[in-house]
């Protein structure tokens, strides 16, 4: 068996269960609106860094192509330049010019791994800073192989990263080439190329480099400068993966990516610590409310148990007990408490009451049982004055005592009980037969009903009361014919019996007062009292509906449960005196 709770267990969840929906509620909200204030403030950062890093790039790429544009156009370089194309002096020694100028350039930058000038001619001039010069190219021929396509590049600077670290004098670097076109003063042609090679530093300082925050610059899918070095020559998509924020721009004059990744472990730690923040306020507040719910509820539990006790004694027959109202239980309880003492004095009485009722019924019984010989005498002494009107050949007056022994015998023998619809309508067409001689005029009764309907079950007289109405009310006064409609049919389980008449109609106050059902209306007892039948035998089950239009006609709906079984009572085996069938 279910071990019951008492409401002091099922009081404390339900208030825990109030408060808790709320602060979940709550929570969810704050983290949500956490969560989209740390996203705010990393777009901003990260924008802020972009835009920074993309500013010292320019900046730093602009030094560098401003220095070449210098060198570029210096007289002495053009000049130099110059007598190498012409041959004016011996190679050696124009040669050495050369390098000397771009030797003296290179010393201007501590970054500048090196510069390379490429002539039109073919010629070209190497400068390693680890090397302090050279006659050969070295690993700057083999950056500028890795810088392929820099002689179809028709822009007057550019820049160039070589993918692989290359091997110096002081070790092995990453650099990349600023690129810039040298022309001749004199007709503007372009007489070669100049180029810087920068350690991959250069870059790496222009990236932020804060706790937290890894940058990268790529050239496609090479990453060319990283605040890792380990990360230069990586793959971004790579690089990318994680538990990062990540963000990227395109520097416009090189068409490098700038990438900033932020990593996401401060902003799960934030969210984790309000997460806890909140659980713990949470539990505070569940504890504090549980333990006030408690001692709220104890003075409550109290009064409940002792009304509960009180309706335990009142259970086992002590109507006797009462329950004391404490003025410091809530109002509602002290309500409770006087309607039960109420309750307990009232149930007392009626069951005193009961008893005398008992006693009442129990002689009642006997004085009916005494009465039953009056029936039969009313029997004889009907008959007796029907034959009596047979010998005075008054047929008429006959029929008419015939008709009321019948119906006598019907009402009277087994009143309450089921008859069939058959029965039921045979004694009504008797019942009309009496009134249409007290009216005056015929009625004519017009039925519908299958032969299944008519072999069903119905309680007795309960449609005597409407056509008494209809003939009362709706024909008296009448000109013309006077017709009876009854149409059974069964619908959605209910047995469903119109009776409808062709008389004055009703005005609308009697017909609200009649589907009204809640008033009583000394005008229409029989209908009252078929109500409250039908309320006895079918609970809720059966109900009335009235209609009418006023000098046309009335009717009246009747709905009650299909009844089960079929046959008919002994009075439909012994129909009168005559035994005869409609």
């Amino acid at each position: 068996m279910k071990k019951e709770r008492s409401f002091q267990r099922k009081l404390l969840p339900i208030i825990l269960l109030l408060a808790a929906v709320p602060l979940f509620l709550f929570s969810i909200l704050a983290l949500v609106s956490l969560r989209s204030i740390l996203i705010d403030r990393y777009q901003d950062q990260v924008d802020s860094d972009l835009d920074q890093t993309e500013k010292l790039l320019n900046i730093t790429l602009d030094r560098y192509r401003d220095a070449l544009v210098a060198a570029g156009t210096d007289e002495k370089f053009c000049l130099a330049v110059q007598k190498v194309l012409e041959g004016q002096e011996p190679e050696a020694e124009s040669r050495g010019e050369v390098e000397e100028l771009l030797g003296r350039i290179c010393r201007q930058s501590t970054e500048a791994a090196g510069m390379t000038l490429v002539l039109e001619n073919g010629d070209s001039f190497y400068y390693d800073v680890s090397a302090a010069s050279g006659p050969e190219g070295g690993w700057m021929e083999e950056a500028m192989a890795a810088c392929e396509g820099w002689k179809e590049d028709t822009d007057f600077s550019f820049c160039c990263p070589v993918p692989d670290e290359i091997q110096t004098g002081t070790g092995s670097i990453h650099i990349f080439g600023v690129f810039c076109r040298i022309v001749s003063p004199v007709d503007g042609e372009r007489e070669g190329t100049l180029v810087v090679w920068l350690d991959e530093k250069v870059l790496r300082n222009t990236l932020a480099g804060e706790d937290g925050i890894r940058s990268f610059i790529s050239d496609g899918d090479i990453v060319i400068s990283a605040t890792d070095p380990g990360d230069i020559g990586g793959k971004p998509e790579e690089l990318s993966r994680g538990d990062y924020y990540v963000q990227s721009m395109i520097q416009e004059d090189t068409g490098w990516k700038i990438t900033e990744l932020y990593s996401l472990e401060m902003y799960h730690y934030t969210l984790f610590s309000q997460l806890a923040f909140e659980v713990l306020i949470a539990v505070a507040v569940m504890v504090i409310l549980a333990v006030m719910a408690y001692l709220m509820s104890v003075p409550l539990v109290r009064s409940v148990r002792n009304i509960a006790g009180a309706m335990a004694a009142a259970r086992e027959g002590d109507f006797s007990v009462r329950v004391e109202e404490n003025p410091k239980s809530p109002y509602e309880l002290n309500r409770i408490a006087e309607g039960f003492n109420d309750m307990a004095e009232q149930t007392g009485r009626l069951i005193v009451q009961l008893k005398q009722s008992a006693e009442e019924q129990k002689n009642a019984e006997l004085q009916a049982l005494e009465a039953q010989i009056d029936p039969h005498f009313l029997y004889n002494t009907l008959d007796t004055i029907n034959w009596k009107a047979i010998e005075k050949n008054e047929m008429e007056i006959s029929e008419m005592v015939g008709a009321l022994a019948d119906i006598l015998r019907y009402s009277v023998i087994n009143a309450g009980e089921e008859s069939s619809i058959r029965s039921e309508l045979y004694w009504l067409e008797q019942y009309v037969l009496l009134q249409q001689e007290k009216l005056g005029k015929e009625i004519k009764i017009k039925v519908e009903a299958s032969e299944r309907i008519q072999n069903m079950r119905i309680h007795k007289l309960l449609l005597q009361p409407f056509v008494e109405n209809s003939i009362r009310y709706g024909f008296r006064g009448k000109e013309g014919e006077c017709c009876l409609y009854i149409r059974m049919t069964c619908e959605d389980g209910f047995l469903h019996i119109l009776l409808e008449d062709n008389g004055r109609g009703m005005d609308e106050e009697t017909l609200d007062r009649l589907n009204d059902g809640t008033q009583t209306w000394s005008g229409h007892v029989g209908v009252e009292n078929v109500r409250k039948r039908l309320r006895l035998y079918y609970s809720e089950q059966a109900y009335l509906h009235f209609e009418s239009r006023q000098g046309e006609s009335a009717s009246v709906h009747i709905y009650v449960p299909i009844p089960e079984g079929e046959g008919d009572t002994y009075e439909d085996r012994d129909r009168g005196r005559r035994g005869g069938h409609p």
